[in-house]
């Protein structure tokens, strides 16, 4: 929605637009009180009232007007991403364009115009379709965050069914005002330009923004912020599929300001880093499995989360068994540590990746913004690099013997599901 423009970009006429995009929250709104109330009548009648109030403010819009400005000016990339972590918007522009970049920029932000909100929604259900209802994982992997963490990570990004039927303009407008205030954004500008003319800019465009929300300036989370794990109760989950059988095993982990942060990544690195990686040489090359990955942080990573081991039995073995074999490697990496060339080529790989994702002006901005809203500062990207060369073997079995034990532990099953007679099975 943050592409839709503003009172003066994406629009013909605002003065004749904006009573139109009222009217149309009017009907919506009376339309859900009419669907809540039962009355099927009243509100076929104000569904087909919408339709035509919407092809009336599409007279208006003019679609894709911010995109198209940058375009011209030379932008590549245009686009943004979400997760549970941030919404990150992202181009590359020709140095000689960074104060329209600013103008524009802050002009979405500070006075935006949610058009064509109710069109979108549509587009919004198909996605949620696509990567939930009708994904062979979608719909085990979010009931699986759902019952294994205790914070909002909890939550899908692209939320429920049910909250985005209800959802109008008039709450999109409280979000917003509430979480995209000054106090929330950080920048980063990487490229041939000078820092004292881009804070001259930021000042310039940006400086008189005033923010509607109370919450506080946007920092990293507290080293003491507790893990996302249920008290009490099974820390097992079942759900059947025509996709099944596949393990999820959730181990708790703090967030990436942690000062283990970097050990997670590494032993996930060794567990599944490479063909010469632990669970692959142990599991799928020896039959055991059709695959098995492990994910340093899941679902995201600014907030105490999961270090999450996936994987799909081969035919014949069945997920206990998998299983047993997958904490066999975990409680391995405990007892025997990485060997000496495991450390060496693990090193490597891991400052490898993180120069690699410095290479280009857009990685760098990328992983420059990251570091500093998700670990509070972005001189961390520095300290992981740093930190690397003094890892040893004891380190990273200290760590793995604090996260891989059965108090940390919350597993998942998806059970293969016959569509026909409903039995579930965990073997294919």
């Amino acid at each position: 929605m943050a592409f839709k423009g503003s009172p003066r970009i994406g629009t013909k006429d605002y003065a004749k637009e904006a009573p139109i995009l009222g009217a149309l929250d009017e009907v919506f709104y009376g339309m859900k009180e009419a669907e809540a109330s039962g009355r099927v009548a009243l509100a076929q009648k104000l569904n087909d009232q919408m339709q035509k109030l919407e092809e009336q403010a599409a007279a208006f819009s003019i679609p894709n007007e911010f995109g198209a400005t940058l375009s011209q000016a030379g932008a590549a990339g245009l686009n943004a991403t979400t997760s549970h972590d941030a919404t990150r918007y992202f181009m590359a522009m020709p140095a000689n364009k960074l104060e329209l970049w600013f103008a524009l920029e802050a002009e979405r932000f500070r006075a935006p115009v949610f058009r064509e909100l109710y069109s979108e929604k549509r587009v919004v259900f198909e996605e949620r379709r696509m990567r939930v209802d009708d994904s062979p994982m979608g719909k085990f992997q979010e009931s699986f965050a759902a019952q294994a963490m205790t914070n909002n990570y909890r939550r899908p990004v692209i939320g429920y069914p049910a909250d985005l039927a209800l959802l109008g303009r008039r709450e999109v407008q409280s979000f917003f005002n509430e979480h995209y205030g000054p106090q929330r954004l950080s920048i980063a500008v990487v490229g041939d330009v000078h820092v004292d003319v881009v804070q001259k800019l930021a000042e310039k465009y940006f400086g008189g923004w005033q923010s509607m929300s109370s919450l506080p300036q946007a920092g990293s989370p507290s080293d003491t912020e507790p893990l996302p794990r249920p008290e009490g109760g099974s820390r097992h989950f079942e759900q059947g599929s025509k996709a099944g059988p596949l393990l999820m095993q959730a181990y708790y982990r703090p967030s990436m300001t942690s000062k283990d942060a970097v050990l997670l990544d590494i032993i996930c690195d060794l567990l599944s880093g490479s063909r010469t990686s632990r669970l692959y040489t142990q599991l799928v090359e020896t039959g055991q499995a059709y695959h098995a990955n492990a994910v340093p942080s899941y679902p995201g990573e600014k907030h105490p989360n999961a270090l999450v081991l996936f994987g799909q039995p081969s035919s014949g073995v069945s997920l206990q068994t998998l299983d047993k074999a997958f904490q066999k490697e975990t409680q391995g990496l405990i007892h025997r540590g990485p060997s000496a060339k495991e450390m060496a080529r693990i090193k490597k790989a891991t400052k490898l990746t993180l120069v690699d994702g410095i290479r280009s002006n857009t990685n760098m901005a990328s992983a420059l913004c990251s570091y500093h809203v998700n670990a509070g500062s972005w001189k961390k990207l520095l300290s992981d690099l740093e930190q690397v060369d003094q890892l040893t073997a004891a380190d990273v079995q200290a760590v793995a013997a604090a996260t891989f034990h059965e108090d940390n532990l919350y597993t998942g099953y998806m059970l293969k599901e016959d569509p026909v007679t409903g039995k579930r099975s965990s073997t294919v």
